[in-house]
């Protein structure tokens, strides 16, 4: 286990694109199997991740924050305003956190996301809203333990099919930024 302190937190650019891919695809191989099929898994493609990650970067106003240590990118967390509410109701969604296992349980993960929700809050969010697999029981205890309300459920489109998904909210997001170092 590392320190969350041996990790840089920076603004990810276009030249992060393949290293953020990186991460994408190792995180879901390490998380999802048994939740998504493994076939899916496995034609996961770093090169076209990357070029998502690419485009994703120079053309969005989407904030994207990218962990890194001695060895390189081991984490990343992306919000913008929330795809239901938007920025008329305030809400701001986080679309992506993703931490490699050999990178969690030291702190990174809940850095990662209250330093996206404080640049999110700096924009004018007053809310946060995160959907994670409904089965997906590590992420959704990490966002428990951080104050998130789980409310809502939805069939979240993936692998071909669908998968539920829950809604964690913070009404207030002043709630998981305020205090925390970022």
């Amino acid at each position: 286990m590392q320190s969350a302190l041996t990790v840089v937190v920076v603004p990810a650019g276009p030249g992060d694109a393949v290293d953020l891919a990186r991460v994408h695809v190792e995180a879901w191989r390490e998380t999802y199997p048994g939740m998504l099929p493994q076939p899916y898994l496995d034609r996961m493609s770093m090169a076209a991740h990357a070029r998502r990650w690419r485009t994703r970067l120079m053309h969005s106003a989407e904030i994207t924050l990218a962990a890194e240590n001695a060895e390189g990118l081991v984490g990343y967390c992306s919000g913008d305003w929330s795809r239901a509410g938007g920025q008329a109701a305030g809400e701001a969604e986080i679309t992506t956190l993703y931490v490699l296992r050999a990178a969690q349980r030291a702190g990174l993960g809940r850095r990662l996301l209250t330093s996206t929700a404080r640049a999110l809050a700096a924009r004018g969010a007053t809310s946060l809203v995160i959907w994670v697999l409904r089965d997906n029981a590590g992420a959704r205890r990490f966002y428990e333990r951080l104050g998130g309300a789980c409310e809502g459920e939805r069939p979240e489109p993936i692998a071909g099919g669908t998968v539920a998904a829950v809604a964690y909210r913070w009404t207030d997001i002043a709630t998981l930024v305020g205090g925390l170092d970022a």
